[in-house]
């Protein structure tokens, strides 16, 4: 069963009880690229109980199972008067889920087919960051709209980014550009919004590298600055040198002439010749 055939049951369920219904559908996408995504279906706790109705008869046995099978995790909401289902899935890296080309599809084959199988974010690559960009048609919504009355509901698309979005047509605005909210039940236009994310593996490199040549720049400035700051010092390091290297030549100098004066001596020395008998 698609989601909006199931929003249409709660909107049913709603205008029988003659309450309200939350439904929300949450993107919440980190720094490090890992995304989590849900959604809540809810109606007021004193609406349920004096139906007789729970959280659980909010979705069947057999919608459970097949969101399960599609690596969804059925769990219960329940937020101050509110409570029903929330339905979730996390995924590693959005990179998985992006694609070079144009991405154009329908929030309901987002949420209940393409976030599984195919790409649900066009992607421009680059070295320090990437930029992502999203649109997604409401034709599904808007037939949901004209089939049943949702004036009574509260009916949102929210997105949560780790920096400032680049663009969006969201209808609210809110933490400096980092949370985008679409009032479904407001709006005709597709979802549409652009957002980037650093490579952390990248920018990292690029910090060590950094940090090399600074070491390396701040260690040959240091040696310069003690040659040029301590002159003396540094003339007296060359006499010394200078010193060392006269005395060995002197104490080769003078071995050499040790050696040659023992060879006179020997050349000098008398000579006696045994006559033979």
């Amino acid at each position: 069963m698609k989601v909006w055939q199931k929003i249409g049951v709660l909107t049913v369920l709603t205008f029988f009880l003659t309450g309200c219904v939350n439904v929300e559908t949450n993107m919440e996408i980190k720094m490090n690229k890992k995304m989590n995504f849900e959604i809540v279906m809810a109606l007021k706790k004193d609406l349920l109980g004096d139906e007789g109705i729970t959280y659980e008869d909010l979705l069947s046995d057999e919608q459970k199972e097949e969101l399960t099978n599609k690596g969804f995790k059925v769990e219960k909401y329940e937020e101050n008067d509110l409570v029903g289902t929330k339905i979730i899935k996390s995924f590693n890296n959005i990179d998985y889920l992006s694609s070079t080309e144009d991405v154009d599809l329908d929030l309901d084959s987002v949420i209940e087919d393409e976030l599984s199988t195919a790409y649900i974010f066009k992607v421009e690559k680059g070295f320090l960051k990437n930029k992502y960009y999203a649109k997604y048609d409401l034709d599904s919504v808007n037939n949901s709209n004209n089939n049943f009355n949702i004036d009574f509901m509260n009916f949102n698309f929210k997105v949560t980014l780790p920096l400032e979005a680049l663009n969006s047509n969201a209808t609210k605005i809110e933490n400096d550009g980092k949370v985008l909210i679409w009032d479904l039940g407001k709006t005709d236009e597709p979802i549409e919004f652009a957002f980037e994310i650093y490579n952390s593996k990248n920018v990292l490199a690029v910090i060590l590298s950094g940090l090399i040549i600074v070491l390396l720049f701040i260690n040959t400035v240091l040696r310069i600055l003690a040659r040029v700051s301590n002159p003396d010092k540094r003339k007296e390091k060359q006499e010394k040198k200078k010193k060392e290297k006269e005395e060995k030549e002197k104490t080769s100098k003078e071995k050499k002439n040790d050696d040659d004066s023992d060879d006179d001596k020997n050349n000098n020395a008398p000579r006696f010749i045994i006559p033979p008998q």
